[in-house]
């Protein structure tokens, strides 16, 4: 995760407690004042009420009287009025309030804000007079103001917020960009090390390939050459012309071996830089090598001087390729295409064995080391399975502006 996102969150969580405790703050506020509030509108309706009960009975009849007074005075606000009979039926009850008529405060607000009061009940002579606290117009009024400063604060928040991502997106651009800078650097560094690491020990697998085919091959020349000369030193039965067909038969033979090391090391049609004639050279060397494995060429365009480079490059990168299809793939067919055109040159090698395995070499050398080449030139490297079946590795090198 980004610096900017981490401070992104931070901030978001910053602004969602101020954003909690503000909200607490006000409902123990609303609370409290609500409960004053209903308190002090008991009282007065009590004490109001309660002088009434005592003098209702010097104007009539005391339940007679109370009716009318009540009727006359109507609902009072933040109490239900209720007057009850002897028989316990309702003379009197306090009117609907038209204050925000038709609308309540959710019920799990008003369960949070109302206050534990109780009713007080008034005797008077044959009826009851009940006063009930009733603080729901209290706690809408308080539900409403709640929400406008919730909403209020929250785009307060979200602007201060807006601002703030803008002010950190424009300061930590620069150590954004230095920190991309460095990972890249950093893993460029890791990928130089593991191709420098892959690049020895490719020098060394191949130094030992050199000494086995110089010990297997030239080695034993030339000790068949010290035993031919020697016979021939001390006289023996092999006759001195014979003994010279011989040792001249041996030398062609090691003479061959010493060409084919030296076209494996670098072929003759690389010093003309011409690619053409190196891979068509490479081919028939790979086929008679590894004649069960069925081999398609298509070569496309001028692939003469490429330059030295380019030319070296793709060649080895072809080499490569093919070597680990034969060792490692289980192929039984390998297709090569080179073609010249006018973004670059392009290079395809696919084979329908084992996925991965020629490009990897087992090792994981091959694909490192072509892609290393490759890149040297500006160019790309991308290898995949293919979707029957197979592998494929794309090559493309540009060629620089009036190459030929």
């Amino acid at each position: 995760m980004s610096l900017r996102w981490r401070l992104n969150l931070l901030i978001a969580g910053l602004n969602l407690g101020f954003l909690l405790v503000l909200a607490w703050l006000l409902v123990n506020n609303h609370r409290e004042s609500i409960r004053e509030e209903i308190e002090a509108a008991h009282r007065v309706t009590v004490q109001m009420l309660g002088t009434a009960a005592q003098t209702s009975s010097v104007f009539g009849p005391p339940d007679t009287v109370m009716v009318a007074f009540l009727q006359s005075v109507g609902r009072v606000r933040a109490n239900e009025i209720r007057l009850i009979g002897t028989d316990g039926r309702l003379l009197f009850g306090s009117p609907p309030s038209e204050y925000k008529a038709g609308r309540t405060a959710p019920a799990w607000f008003a369960e949070l804000m109302r206050p534990t009061l109780d009713a007080t009940v008034i005797a008077l002579p044959g009826a009851r007079v009940e006063v009930v606290p009733d603080p729901s117009r209290a706690i809408l009024d308080a539900w409403d103001r709640m929400v406008l400063i919730v909403l209020v604060g929250i785009g307060f928040v979200a602007l201060l917020h807006t601002a703030l991502l803008y002010a950190l997106r424009h300061l930590l651009q620069p150590t954004e960009a230095d920190a991309r800078r460095l990972v890249a650097t950093t893993r460029e560094l890791a990928q130089n090390r593991e191709v420098t690491r892959l690049i020895h020990a490719g020098v060394e697998d191949e130094r030992k390939r050199l000494a086995r085919e110089l010990h297997d091959e030239l080695g034993q020349s030339v000790t068949a050459i010290r035993l031919v000369a020697a016979t021939i030193e001390r006289g023996g039965a092999l006759p001195v012309s014979q003994g010279a067909a011989r040792i001249d038969a041996i030398a062609a033979s090691m003479y061959d071996s010493v060409h084919r090391i030296v076209r494996e090391l670098r072929p003759a049609a690389l010093e003309q830089q011409d690619l053409r004639a190196a891979l068509l050279d490479m081919a028939r060397e790979w086929q008679l090598h590894h004649p069960a494995i069925e081999f398609e060429m298509h070569l496309e365009g001028d692939l003469a001087d490429l330059g030295e480079e380019p030319t070296l490059a793709v060649f080895r990168s072809v080499q490569e390729a093919l070597t680990n299809v034969a060792k490692h793939a289980a192929a039984r067919q390998v297709a090569l295409a080179v073609v010249r055109g006018d973004a670059g040159l392009d290079v395809a090698i696919s084979d329908d064995g084992r996925a991965g395995a020629a490009s990897l070499g087992g090792s994981g050398r091959g694909l490192g080391g072509m892609r290393e080449r490759i890149m040297a030139l500006g160019g790309r490297l991308e290898a995949g399975e293919l979707p029957d079946g197979g592998f494929r590795v794309a090559i493309h090198v540009p060629m620089p502006e009036g190459a030929p």
